[in-house]
């Protein structure tokens, strides 16, 4: 892996503005291949065959496209039918996508017609607001946490698609407000590009008239892409990478598609070193002087996180995840509403499960999007059902898996407790190298006051941070 600006900066400065909310993604054709999606020329390979044409020997797609809908006396009918069966199917959502879901991405663009990007957020529990008609701009989902610029339309409705040469000539015309929107977002955004060719006849105009208004400071952007085999391509990719920098692109290249996966995975544990999620459950109706203890260290714990200027990541669990959330409200009092919701990540498990996956499996794939977003697990309680909670020891397994740092607070019982002494048991398994046996004991069963056990919470907490 390599690349003319180095991953380590791409690492630093992308995560910097997933903190400030001002970085934004763009997603092209080449990322949904991975779901055996159609390229370009894939989909347009049999209008080509009935028009007597080989698009293989066809540089002009859209062209292509503009040849098949003449030949059929300007009706779509064929061309929309045509993009309504190939996309309109369920597929497995590859890992990119999930990754870029999990990610506090406020803006996200794409020119694919598939609807991979909206599944990937649904399942992680996020809401889109999907823009795929320049009438959309003019309204807004306030619950969304992201909106999804489809700016040539999207495959459910296929009679509104951007195919053919005619489409592309009147762009400016008929989904100008597209136009407009994504030049302000590349003027105060940092974009991430993947997927993409950057021969889109739009995105081309976007990025002259950028170039043409900051000649002197265009905005940084990033894109990864893989290196092409063959010296002759090798060399022209070069020139293409360079010229790249005029506009304020800097490359990251990669040997292979498993790369760009790679980089998306660093990013993800650079942005989620500041994440704690608190894992644990306490029955409502469980023994009260055990339950006000635990959601006491919980909330303790909710202030720790708080006033450490980390982020709080919660299921929001009646007991555990309320007293936690309440705990960083205290520590958070007098800040903005934009700073707070910056701070605090809320996922509650939904109660429709996506088609075709289990209870079983989904919660599991809901636990694995969840820890994936944080860089420590504090577990506390761990109690259901008067037995310890499968589910908390399922979450530490999911944390060890990805590596995260666990912190059980045994004082608090059950699941906490098996997981402590799991770890205890193990050190150099379990343990970080911040994290010295004499430290983490501190979290163990002989620690029953209150201020103790969270005054070991946060030397473990800054342990980790130093």
């Amino acid at each position: 892996m390599s690349g003319d600006h180095g991953v380590d900066d791409f690492l630093r400065d992308y995560a910097e503005a997933l903190e400030r909310g001002t970085a934004a993604a763009f997603v092209g054709a080449g990322l949904s291949m991975a779901a055996e999606m159609p390229s370009w020329s894939k989909l347009l390979e049999g209008m080509a065959r009935e028009i007597g044409l080989d698009v293989a020997r066809e540089e002009d797609l859209v062209s292509l496209a503009q040849f098949y809908v003449n030949r059929h006396a300007g009706s779509r009918a064929h061309l929309t039918r045509l993009v309504r069966r190939t996309f309109e199917r369920s597929v497995t959502v590859p890992e990119n996508q999930r990754i870029l879901a999990r990610l506090p991405l406020r803006n996200v663009w794409t020119t694919n017609y598939d609807e991979i990007l909206e599944r990937a957020w649904e399942l992680t529990g996020k809401r889109t607001d999907v823009k795929s008609r320049n009438a959309d701009l003019t309204s807004s989902d306030p619950e969304a946490e992201t909106v999804l610029y489809k700016m040539h339309g999207t495959a459910s409705q296929p009679d509104e698609i951007v195919l053919t040469k005619d489409d592309y000539e009147l762009y400016s015309r008929t989904r100008q407000g597209f136009l407009q929107v994504l030049w302000s977002d590349l003027t105060t955004k940092t974009f991430l590009f993947l997927g993409l060719s950057f021969n889109d006849p739009n995105l081309g105009y976007l990025m002259s008239t950028l170039r043409s208004s900051f000649r002197d400071g265009p905005r940084q952007h990033y894109t990864v892409m893989k290196r092409p085999q063959g010296a002759y391509e090798a060399q022209r990719f070069e020139h293409f990478v360079t010229d790249l920098h005029r506009y304020g692109i800097r490359t990251l290249v990669v040997d292979d598609y498993n790369g760009i996966t790679e980089i998306l995975r660093r990013l993800e544990r650079r942005f989620a070193q500041k994440n704690v999620f608190v894992s644990g459950s306490y029955p409502e109706d469980g023994d009260p002087a055990e339950r006000a203890f635990v959601a006491a260290v919980a909330r303790g714990v909710g202030r720790i996180v708080g006033r450490r200027g980390l982020r709080l990541l919660s299921g929001f669990g009646r007991v555990v995840g309320g007293a936690a959330l309440s705990g960083m409200f205290e520590a958070l009092e007098g800040h903005s509403g934009p700073a707070i919701s910056r701070r605090i990540i809320v996922r509650p498990v939904r109660d429709v499960i996506p088609e075709g996956m289990s209870v079983e499996e989904y919660k599991r794939r809901s636990r694995e999007d969840l820890i994936s977003q944080a860089g420590i697990v504090i577990v506390v309680g761990g109690l259901r059902q008067g037995s310890i909670a499968p589910g908390v020891l399922q979450e530490f397994e999911i944390a060890s898996a990805q590596g995260r740092v666990v912190l059980p607070v045994a004082a608090t019982g059950h699941a906490a407790r098996k997981v402590y002494e799991v770890m205890r048991a193990r050190p150099e398994t379990y343990l970080p190298r911040e994290i010295d046996i004499a430290t983490f004991e501190r979290l163990g069963m002989e620690t029953r006051s209150e201020d103790a056990v969270l005054a070991a919470v946060d030397r473990c907490v800054m342990r980790i941070l130093a």
